[in-house]
């Protein structure tokens, strides 16, 4: 009987500390002692945008002004005009290839355009022989056709080579000096920001492969796989900061769909101001909490049972005050029982807590 009885006594003194630390009570200190143990006091400050959990991101180009630069041909890649973080305008050479695959549509070119003033000239001839009355209408008519012809195809095989770079200027250094000979050009169709070479000079390139990809000049976003539970009361235009630099960013986009695989969802955030943060560039993201209120630094809390204390100077000397509180990455989020500006203790709260329990403390 005696072991039940020492047994429950144990209990019911366990019990005893327990609801000590619970109560909202003045702890027995004299400022003092409080100086001598080291204990710290911070004034409680309001959550805002760079408090909350901190997840890695990844910055990506916006999803509708990214763009891509294809290789028409096959080729090896010459030179790079542009470095990642340049800006271009529309026409600009981006990076020349050396490829065997353009040869034969510039010679087609060169051959089509010898044909036209050939056309051109026969016609001219032509024209002026109907004029003496020398050659009949169906004559002229068959010469007018046959330029034509010559137009179209000219034209056709210019296409092609616009595909590669060529302009007008391009075009006649290739017929006249034989400057671009066997080589194409990519060229920026709107102007934009280049933020990725995909291929370094000497690879060789199949063609249709992406070489590089542009922004649009808009502001840059930010993707992140995020645990759901820590999204669930995300909405839509919640504004969300980057860790230790500040930048602020407005949500755009939150999956519906969880990944099973590791129980997260998929975040997608525009900088709500130019950066100078590049493409590809990991940061820290911060998810504040939704709902206002205080923070309460991680140091600052004391875990009883179930219950979370923190020790806040009053007038009447450090009162333990039992406070509900949610978990905000590492630190909390008091919605009510604190108030902005109020004096809590963030260093000394275990002899705080020792003192409570009658473990020593002051004397």
């Amino acid at each position: 009987m005696s072991f039940f009885f020492r047994k429950k006594f144990i209990v019911a003194v366990l019990a005893i500390f327990s609801a000590s630390l619970s109560a909202q009570e003045i702890v027995p200190i004299n400022s003092e002692d409080v100086t001598r143990m080291g204990i710290v006091f911070a004034p409680a400050i309001p959550v805002d945008t760079s408090s909350g959990a901190r997840y890695a991101a990844t910055v990506v180009n916006s999803p509708d002004s990214a763009a891509s630069l294809t290789t028409p041909w096959a080729g090896t890649l010459v030179s790079w005009n542009l470095i990642p973080g340049q800006s271009a305008s529309a026409g600009t050479i981006l990076a020349t290839f050396s490829s065997p695959s353009i040869l034969p549509l510039q010679n087609t070119w060169i051959d089509a355009v010898s044909a036209l003033e050939g056309a051109d000239f026969e016609l001219r001839k032509d024209e002026s022989l109907y004029t003496e009355g020398v050659i009949s209408k169906q004559r002229l008519t068959k010469t007018r056709l046959l330029k034509q012809q010559a137009m179209s195809a000219e034209r056709t095989a210019r296409s092609h080579l616009a595909q590669g770079g060529f302009d007008r200027a391009k075009l006649e250094a290739l017929r006249k000096q034989g400057s671009g000979l066997g080589e194409f050009y990519l060229v920026v169709q709107e102007d934009g920001v280049l933020s990725q070479r995909m291929y370094n000079v000497g690879s060789y390139v199949e063609a249709g492969q992406i070489i590089a990809t542009l922004n649009a000049g808009t502001r840059r976003w930010i993707s992140a796989q995020v645990p759901a539970k820590a999204a669930e009361a995300l909405e839509i235009g919640h504004q969300l900061s980057i860790a230790n630099s500040g930048e602020t960013l407005t949500l755009r986009q939150k999956d519906l769909v969880i990944d099973s695989s590791n129980q997260t969802i998929k975040l997608l955030a525009e900088f709500d101001a130019d950066t100078s943060f590049t493409t590809g560039q990991v940061l820290s993201l911060v998810l504040p909490p939704v709902g206002k209120g205080v923070l309460i630094p991680d140091r600052a809390v004391v875990h009883t049972g179930g219950e979370t204390i923190i020790y806040v100077r009053t007038a009447a000397g450090i009162e333990a005050r039992t406070l509900e509180l949610q978990s905000i990455g590492t630190d909390y989020l008091a919605s009510e029982g604190i108030a902005v500006g109020e004096e809590i203790v963030i260093q000394g709260t275990a002899v705080l807590k020792g003192i409570q329990l009658g473990l020593g403390g002051a004397e």
